[in-house]
């Protein structure tokens, strides 16, 4: 037999559980729009450029893989100072990879990324993102860190700028998790 203190104390649990289900609920949908809002907020922090320090050269650059065509599209070629190359990696990874080291760890500020496609396939490099290596094993998100591709099929609009200020690092890494082709002009790291 059950007595009342039993069902008072059932019907209390049923309560407690419909109230923390309604909280979690609740909750959810606050940390999606607190997401949406970050998303928006680094979308327009990458059109934004600001004046950074002295250009961190890279001592040395890697890429995940390279598409196999008659050309020469190695990671160098993102760090080159010109435009009319490109690095890119093949286009059948689930994760696509670009690293650029500094010789020394360095304080870094803004990294400008020139987009490596202007046409249709421009959209290829939406939803990369870039991070600190503070050691070759770990990592660590800058502030401004996802390229959102925007319209525009020239250099100026496919050139973003992400902010990574307050962080220092070995290199950085560029990461695409889309499955597709990572590709860009150049890449330049700044110190703050």
């Amino acid at each position: 037999m059950t007595s009342k203190m039993d069902v008072m104390e059932e019907e209390i649990e049923d309560r407690i559980d419909e109230k923390t289900a309604l909280l979690s609920d609740k909750l959810s949908e606050i940390l999606a729009g607190v997401e949406i809002i970050k998303y928006q907020q680094r979308s327009d922090e990458t059109s934004k450029e600001w004046k950074s320090g002295e250009l961190i050269p890279a001592d040395r650059v890697v890429q995940s893989s390279t598409i196999k065509s008659g050309y020469d599209f190695g990671a160098e070629k993102a760090v080159n100072g010109n435009l009319a190359t490109l690095f890119h990696t093949s286009c059948d990874l689930a994760r696509q990879w670009f690293r650029y080291f500094f010789s020394e760890e360095r304080a870094i500020g803004q990294i400008k990324v020139v987009n490596g496609v202007s046409d249709q396939h421009k959209y290829r490099l939406n939803g990369a993102r870039v991070f600190v290596m503070t050691s070759d094993l770990h990592r660590r998100s800058c502030r401004a860190d996802t390229i959102t591709v925007r319209e525009g099929d020239n250099i100026q609009a496919q050139t973003y700028y992400l902010d990574c200020t307050g962080n220092t690092g070995i290199g950085v890494e560029f990461v695409l998790d889309t499955g597709t082709c990572l590709e860009f002009k150049e890449i330049e790291v700044y110190a703050p």
